[in-house]
Parts: C-alpha cells; sequence; structure tokens
C-alpha cells in the first residue's frame, strides 16, 4: 500500500474546512433567520481547522497544546456540526451531552499525558466520543432530513466516517495494535487520517449546499405564497392549476373554480381604515380554510378577491362547498372585526375543457352576477360544459 506524509495530509485538512468557514460566516450573515444552524456549522469547520493545524504539529510544539487541546477541539468541532444539524432540522440541540462529552475527553487526556502516560488509551477515548458523534449525526441527518437532498448527502458522508471510525475503534481494541503514535505508517491509521482530511472537506462543502439548497426553497416559498394572507398567490394558483388538471383527466373528474370577491371592501377600508381591512382580509383567509377540503387550493388572487381550485366528481359539490364558504364567512366572526360578507362565482368544467382561461371567464361571470344580484350569494356559471346539470346546480343558478 502506498504511503503518504501523514502530517500533509493533516495540514491539507486544516486550510480547506477554514477556507469553507470563512465562507459560510460571509454567506450565512445574509439567510433568513429561519435558516438556523449555519452559525454553529461555520464555527465548527474553524474550529476544526485550527484543531487538525494544531494537531499536525505534533512533537514541534507541546503534548498539552497538540495532544489534550488539539483532541478536545476536535470533538468540539463535531459537536457544534452536530448542534446546528439538530439546530437546522428544528431539534432541540444536546448541548449538555456535547458539552459532558468534551469533558470527559479533556480530563481523560489530561490523565493520560501527565498522571499516568497511555497514547494507546488517549487514542481509544477520543475515538469512541467521535465515533458516538458522527452515528449521531449520521442519525439526525438521514432520520429527520428525508425531505432535505442535502442533508441526506451529508448524513451519508458522516455515515460512511461512523464505519471508518467504528473500524479504528475496533483496531485499537485488539491487543496487537501498534502504538507509534499519531504518525504511525500502518494501513488503518493511514485509512482514518487520509478519510477525515477528505471528509472534513466534503462535509464542510455539503453542509454549505445544503444551507444554499434551503435557502432556494425559502425563496421560492416567497415567490409562491402572500405575504399578508400567508395564502398561495396568484402565480402559485396557476401552477396548481397546470398539475391538478393531470389528475381528473386519468379518472374524468372535473375542475372547479370558485372566484370570491368581499362584498362592499372598500367600504370598510374608507371607514375603519387600511390596516382594519387588512384583518379582515387575513380573517377571512383563516375561516377559509377551516371551511375548505384539504386538497382544495386556496389563493388570494389580488385585492380583496379570492380563487379555490379544487378537482371534483360531480358539479353538485362545487356548489355545496360555495355555499358552505359563504355561510361560513357572512356568519359572525370575531367580534373585533367588522362584519362582512362575500360573493361567489362558480365555475366547474370536464378536464379537456379546464383551460385556466376558460375557468376564470366562466367563474368572473358568475362572480358578477352575484354582485349585480344582491352580493352575498353564490351564482353558477351559465356556460357549464360537458357535465349534466343537477337539479341543485339549476336552483343555485334561479336563486
Amino acid at each position: 500500500m502506498p504511503t503518504f506524509d501523514l502530517r500533509t495530509v493533516l495540514l491539507m485538512a486544516s486550510v480547506m474546512p477554514g477556507l469553507m468557514a470563512l465562507v459560510m460566516f460571509s454567506i450565512g450573515r445574509t439567510f433568513p433567520r429561519t435558516i438556523l444552524g449555519v452559525a454553529q456549522w461555520a464555527q465548527g469547520s474553524l474550529l476544526f481547522s485550527a484543531a487538525a493545524f494544531v494537531m499536525a504539529l505534533r512533537d514541534a510544539i507541546p503534548d498539552w497544546l497538540s495532544v489534550v487541546v488539539g483532541n478536545v477541539c476536535i470533538v468540539g468541532s463535531i459537536g457544534l456540526w452536530l448542534i446546528g444539524t439538530q439546530r437546522y432540522l428544528g431539534r432541540v440541540p444536546c448541548v449538555r451531552l456535547i458539552a459532558a462529552l468534551a469533558l470527559v475527553d479533556a480530563v481523560s487526556l489530561s490523565w493520560m499525558t501527565w498522571a499516568d502516560l497511555n497514547p494507546h488509551g488517549r487514542s481509544l477515548c477520543t475515538n469512541v466520543i467521535l465515533l458516538l458523534l458522527f452515528a449521531l449525526l449520521a442519525y439526525e441527518l438521514l432520520r429527520y432530513g428525508d425531505a432535505d437532498s442535502g442533508a441526506r448527502v451529508v448524513g451519508s458522508l458522516f455515515a460512511f466516517e461512523t464505519l471508518i471510525a467504528s473500524a479504528r475503534v475496533i483496531t485499537l481494541l485488539q491487543p496487537v495494535a501498534t502504538n507509534e503514535g499519531l504518525y504511525a505508517h500502518d494501513r488503518m491509521q493511514m485509512i482514518y487520517l487520509s478519510s477525515g482530511a477528505f471528509m472534513s472537506l466534503s462535509i464542510t462543502v455539503g453542509f454549505m449546499l445544503t444551507a444554499v439548497n434551503r435557502l432556494r426553497f425559502h425563496l421560492e416559498q416567497l415567490s409562491r405564497i402572500d405575504p399578508l394572507t400567508g395564502l398561495l398567490n396568484r402565480r402559485a394558483l396557476l401552477s396548481a392549476h397546470t398539475m391538478a388538471r393531470e389528475t381528473p383527466r386519468k379518472s374524468r373528474r372535473y375542475l372547479s373554480l370558485l372566484l370570491i370577491d368581499l362584498d362592499h371592501f372598500k367600504r370598510i377600508n374608507d371607514t375603519y381604515g387600511h390596516s382594519m381591512g387588512d384583518d379582515v382580509l387575513v380573517d377571512f383567509a383563516r375561516r377559509a380554510v377551516l371551511a375548505l377540503p384539504p386538497e382544495a387550493e386556496l389563493a388570494r388572487w389580488g385585492g380583496e378577491e379570492f380563487a379555490v381550485l379544487f378537482t371534483c366528481d360531480t358539479v353538485d359539490e362545487p356548489v355545496r362547498l360555495a355555499r358552505a364558504l359563504q355561510a361560513r364567512i357572512a356568519s359572525m366572526g370575531s367580534s373585533s372585526l367588522p362584519s362582512y360578507t362575500c360573493s361567489i362565482g362558480v365555475a366547474c368544467l370536464g378536464a379537456a375543457d379546464a383551460s385556466i382561461e376558460q375557468l376564470l371567464k366562466q367563474a368572473d361571470g358568475a362572480l358578477y352576477r352575484a354582485k349585480d344580484n344582491g352580493r352575498n350569494r353564490v351564482e353558477v356559471a351559465l356556460e357549464v360544459v360537458d357535465v349534466t346539470v343537477s337539479p341543485m346546480v339549476e336552483k343555485a343558478m334561479k336563486i
């Protein structure tokens, strides 16, 4: 097996994580507060870089610095990665466990350096602690980061490092284990240090890519969500229509669109102020979500207009749903808000004709009739295509 200069390997391991830490510190400051853990990842990478540099100077600097401080800092850096990972995943960080492990490592290394010299025991102690931390990181990322591709990749890297650390611990437990120090040129030591250097770079890059991926998802969500009500915006509803149209084609179901307008909303703004008008919009969004089935897509279409898109088996369903929603809004809501009502236009088409333009044209026409006929009512589009008009729909058209 070819040999490497292990001191050079450690020096390489000290450079790249440090550079990535600086990148994470710089970019992380621009991240929204909802993306947690990046600071701890950067701190851990910087600490790892410093620890690897100190350990690379073994035999050139005092043992208390290269052995005790270096190894404890390695444990601390992995602990910071674990804290950052748990914060990123929305988990409670196990700070006390990490602090306890670092303390155990510091006390054990100090004892086996000055009171009872035992290099083999020092190596075993630190590697057992690192094995535990690697396993915890792999578990957290693979167990709770299943919806995050970046987290799964980094979790796989930690799972691999767990296997390497396990092999190292097993080797150290063997009675024939060598005791030639950090730069021993035995096979296991070379694999362990070389893989550690490679993994330190791969993991820090993985952390950075994971955070950037979360930022991209966050920005995509912002582009799809109305900031006031928290509902989908127009762009998101148009995207939902494209996906929903494929579903009814396969099962020959219908696609329905409800256009909803809050009655006399300008009067609310003029009488109570725009702040109260915003509160009314938020209240409508909250109450409408409770009145609609989970599969319905509710969006703020613009101003005081809202839209609901959903698939259905019969043309009666959107009429029943629209009436239930209209009645719920007309009932007394929050005592701190003025009472308000809504008008709803209903369109329902077979899949072949359910273009967004056709649905909007029909629902908009029905909504205008609802306003012309006195508001606070439901009207169904007269141009219903490819459906059998039921008595309920006929009744809704006449009321």
